[in-house]
C-alpha cells in the first residue's frame, strides 16, 4: 500500500507511469477522463463552425473527426511511435486558442482553405518539435504568454456576438439569462467544489444552462430523438482543395503565431506531467517534451486532412493525474479508445449541439478568460523586469490596436493583404522581434568550441580564467569557476566513454547575471542524465562504483544549481556558481 505524504490534499501515487493497474480501474479512469474533455472536444468546432455560418452537415462531420483523432494521438501520447508521443498521459483536444482564426479561415475561403492553414502549421509544428532547441531563447515565457493574452482579444467578439442569442441570428432576454446561469455554475463549481469535483465545472455550467433552456423551450428536443445512438455522421468526408490564395498567405501567419503559444503550452503541460507522474522526482526528460510536440502536430495534420480545427494538449492532465493517483500510460490508451468509441455515438454529439448559442457563448468565456489568466502567470513567471514589461506592454497594445482597426486605420488595412488586421499575429510577432532584439544587444556570452575530450581541458581552463578575469571575480570565485568546469567536462567526458560513441564537440557559453556565473555546456546528446544523477548520489538502489561519481559529488559541492536539458541529438548542462554564497575551494 502507498505511504501518505504531507501535502493536505495529495498522497503518493498508486500506480506510477510505468505500472499496471487493473483493467477495471483502467477502463473506468480512461472512460471518466474522456468525459471531462468530451465538452471541450464537441463544443470547440460546434462554435467555430457555427459563428462561421458553415452547414450543420460540415459542423457534425468536424466534431465526429476532432472526437476520433484526439482519440488516436492521446493513445499516442501514451504509448510513443519513434518520436512521436510522451509516453505519458497527455490529452489532445481542439484548443480556443485557434478558435478565432477558424472561424476567419471558414469565412475567407471555407473548408479547403482551413485545410491549407492546418497542413502549414503542422509542419511548422513539428520542424519545431524536432529543433525546439534552437528557439528556447527567442520563443520565452513572455512571448507565449503575451500570445495568450491576445487570443481573448480576437475571440471576444465571437463570444459577445453569441452570449444572448437562443437561435442562430436571433437574441432574447432568456438567451442571456441562459448564459448566466451557466456562468455561474462553471464558477461555483470551480470555486467551491472539492478537488475531484472541480474538473465536471464545465459540463456542470453547460447542463445547468441547458435545464434553463430546457424550460423555455429552447432545446431542440426534435435533433436529440432524432439522432441515432450508434452510426457515423450523416455525412461524409468532405471533398477538400488545396487554396493558397491570398487569404491562405494572409492568415498564415496568424495560425503559426497561434501553434507557437500551443506548443509553449504542451511543453508546460508536458514537464507537469512528467512531475506528477512519478513517485520519486526526477529531471525533465526535454525529449519526452519533443515527442508531444510532434504528437500534436500529427494532430494537427490529421485535423487539416479531415477538415477540423486546430489541437493541443490539454494543461488539465498532470490535474486529473494528481486526483485519480494514477499515471500509468494504460489509461492514456483507455482515455484514446474511449474518444473514439464515444465518435460513434450520434446522440452524444447531438446532445450538445441541441444547446441555444447562448449557453455555448458562456462557455466560451470561460475558456478565454483563463487562456488570459495563464498568459499573464506566463509573464509573470519570469519576472516583471523593464524589458520583459515594455516587451509586453507594446506587443498588446499594437495587437489590439490592429484587431480592432485603431491604429492608423486609414494606412495599416491596405498593408500587407490584409495580415496587419490580425493583432494576434501582430502583437505576436512584435514580441519575437522584440525578444530577438533584447537576445542579440543585452545578452553579452562569451564561447568557445572544442573537442569533448580530456585534452582539451587546458584551453577550457583558460577560457573559464579569462571569463571570470573579465566578469571581475575575486580568487576565490575564480578557483570555483575552474573546479566546476573540469568536474563538468570530465562527467561529460565518462558519459562520452560509457556511450561507446567518437568524440564529439562541445560549445561553452559563460555569462554573468545579478553577480552569478553561469556556463553552459552544450553537446550532441548521451545517455543518462547528469542532474539526475547528482540528485541519486549514494542512493542504495544505485548500482554506480562510487570512483566513477567523484566529480558529481564535487559538482554538487562547487555549483549553487546545475540543470541537464536532454532533447533529441544535443544536450545543454548549466551550471550556475553563486557571486556572493556557496561553498569555496580554499
Amino acid at each position: 500500500m502507498p505511504q501518505h505524504i504531507s501535502d493536505d490534499l495529495e498522497t503518493e501515487l498508486l500506480y506510477q507511469v510505468d505500472e499496471n493497474p487493473p483493467a477495471t480501474l483502467t477502463i473506468g479512469l480512461g472512460l471518466q477522463t474522456a468525459l471531462l474533455f468530451l465538452s471541450a472536444i464537441i463544443l470547440m468546432p460546434t462554435i467555430a463552425y457555427q459563428a462561421a455560418g458553415v452547414t450543420e452537415s460540415v459542423a457534425v462531420w468536424a466534431i465526429f473527426a476532432s472526437l476520433v483523432i484526439a482519440g488516436i494521438v492521446s493513445a499516442l501520447q501514451a504509448y510513443p511511435l519513434s518520436r512521436f508521443g510522451a509516453g505519458f498521459v497527455l490529452a489532445i483536444c481542439p484548443t480556443a486558442a485557434a478558435l478565432a482564426v477558424t472561424v476567419d479561415a471558414l469565412s475567407a475561403g471555407g473548408p479547403s482553405l482551413l485545410l491549407s492553414l492546418m497542413i502549414a502549421t503542422a509542419l511548422f509544428q513539428l520542424v519545431f518539435s524536432y529543433r525546439i532547441s534552437m528557439f528556447r531563447r527567442v520563443i520565452t515565457q513572455t512571448v507565449s504568454g503575451v500570445i495568450l493574452i491576445l487570443i481573448p482579444v480576437t475571440a471576444a467578439p465571437i463570444m459577445f456576438q453569441r452570449i444572448g442569442e437562443v437561435s442562430p441570428g436571433k437574441s432574447e432576454p432568456i438567451g442571456l439569462a441562459c448564459a448566466v446561469v451557466t456562468l455561474v455554475a462553471i464558477i461555483l463549481v470551480s470555486l467551491y467544489g472539492r478537488p475531484r469535483i472541480r474538473p465536471w465545472a464545465p459540463l456542470v455550467g453547460i447542463f445547468a444552462g441547458g435545464a434553463v433552456a430546457g424550460a423555455f423551450g429552447l432545446v431542440d428536443l426534435d435533433r436529440i430523438s432524432q439522432a441515432s445512438w450508434v452510426g457515423l455522421p450523416a455525412t461524409a468526408w468532405p471533398t477538400l482543395e488545396v487554396d493558397l490564395g491570398p487569404s491562405f498567405w494572409g492568415l498564415l501567419p496568424a495560425f503559426l503565431i497561434v501553434a507557437v503559444s500551443c506548443s509553449i503550452r504542451t511543453v508546460s503541460s508536458a514537464l507537469a506531467v512528467q512531475d506528477v507522474s512519478w513517485r520519486s522526482p526526477r529531471a525533465p526528460d526535454l525529449r519526452s517534451v519533443q515527442g508531444a510536440l510532434a504528437a500534436e502536430a500529427f494532430s494537427n495534420l490529421l485535423a487539416g486532412l479531415g477538415g477540423t480545427m486546430m489541437n493541443t494538449t490539454r494543461s488539465s492532465s498532470a490535474s486529473i493525474i494528481r486526483s485519480t493517483q494514477v499515471s500509468a500510460r494504460n489509461v492514456g490508451l483507455s482515455l484514446g479508445a474511449a474518444l473514439i468509441a464515444l465518435a460513434f455515438l450520434p446522440k452524444v454529439t447531438a446532445l450538445i449541439l441541441a444547446m441555444p448559442p447562448s449557453v455555448l457563448a458562456a462557455y466560451l468565456a470561460i475558456m478565454i478568460a483563463t487562456l488570459f489568466v495563464t498568459g499573464m502567470k506566463l509573464i509573470v513567471s519570469e519576472g516583471l523586469d523593464y524589458r520583459r514589461t515594455l516587451i509586453t506592454g507594446i506587443s498588446f497594445w499594437i495587437g489590439a490596436g490592429c484587431e480592432y482597426g485603431l491604429l492608423v486605420p486609414d494606412i495599416l488595412p491596405e498593408v500587407g493583404g490584409g495580415i496587419l488586421n490580425n493583432g494576434l499575429a501582430i502583437g505576436g510577432m512584435t514580441a519575437i522581434v522584440m525578444t530577438v532584439l533584447l537576445e542579440m544587444t543585452v545578452r553579452r556570452r562569451r564561447k568557445l568550441v572544442m573537442d569533448l575530450s580530456v585534452t582539451g581541458l587546458p584551453e577550457l581552463r583558460e577560457f573559464v580564467a579569462q571569463f571570470g578575469s573579465d566578469s571581475g571575480c575575486s580568487q576565490k570565485m575564480l578557483d570555483r569557476l575552474d573546479a566546476v568546469a573540469e568536474e563538468t567536462l570530465l562527467t561529460l567526458v565518462e558519459g562520452q566513454s560509457d556511450s561507446g560513441t567518437d568524440a564529439r564537440r562541445l560549445w561553452v557559453n559563460a555569462q554573468s547575471e545579478g553577480g552569478d556565473a553561469i556556463i553552459e555546456f552544450v553537446a550532441k546528446s548521451s545517455d543518462g542524465n547528469i542532474e539526475d544523477r547528482i540528485a541519486f548520489l549514494g542512493d542504495a538502489s544505485d548500482s554506480r562504483p562510487a570512483d566513477r561519481d567523484i566529480s558529481l559529488h564535487l559538482l554538487r559541492h562547487l555549483a549553487s544549481e546545475v540543470r541537464h536539458r536532454q532533447y533529441h541529438d544535443i544536450d545543454f548542462i548549466t551550471v550556475r556558481i553563486e557571486g556572493s554564497k556557496g561553498p569555496s575551494m580554499l
